[in-house]
């Protein structure tokens, strides 16, 4: 079991350095061409295309992360009131709403990707199969964190569902 979270942690570890990768290289092409075309007048329809295409691909590759790491936006006012043992299984029925959802995005973003993906982009002149293909590949990750969520959320101690954003008061400081 150990050697499993291992591999668990190494893979996460990987997914976020290809976030991270992608993140910052996008951050250079952008400052690269805005650069060029302010300074040197000089523009490429290939590197805005291919910027375009990297921010969704940070966009939907950043589903995933934010699944693992509880970063999704919640508002816990009501659900830290609730007892941890209860809360374990509101966690699960959560994420089984969101693989739904999840579930029906891969499934309408392959109908898309297999309609439009036959089309030639403008600037880099491939299939915008590849594209579009983005959001059900990233869809699929993000469904794998989800059930990689639930299965944490089963298998947890109970003291993993205490209360974390308390608020601080000044009896506190």
């Amino acid at each position: 079991m150990k050697k499993l979270a291992n591999i668990g942690r190494m893979v996460e570890k990987i997914y976020m350095g290809i976030g991270a990768a992608a993140m910052g290289l996008l951050a250079l092409l952008v400052i690269f061409t805005v650069i060029m075309r302010y300074c040197f007048a000089l523009s490429w329809k290939e590197m805005s295309e291919f910027c375009v295409t990297l921010f969704a691909f940070t966009t939907f590759w950043g589903m995933g992360i934010n699944v693992l790491r509880d970063e999704h936006v919640s508002i816990n006012i009501l659900y830290d009131k609730i007892k941890p043992s209860v809360k374990r299984w509101i966690c699960v029925i959560n994420c089984l709403i969101m693989l739904a959802v999840d579930c029906v995005f891969v499934k309408y973003a392959w109908d898309y990707t297999m309609k439009m993906g036959k089309q030639i982009s403008m600037g880099m002149e491939i299939p915008m199969m590849y594209m579009y293909g983005i959001m059900p590949v990233c869809g699929v990750i993000c469904a794998l964190c989800i059930i990689v969520k639930i299965v944490q959320a089963v298998t947890a101690p109970v003291s993993h569902f205490e209360p974390k954003d308390t608020p601080v008061t000044k009896a506190d400081n």
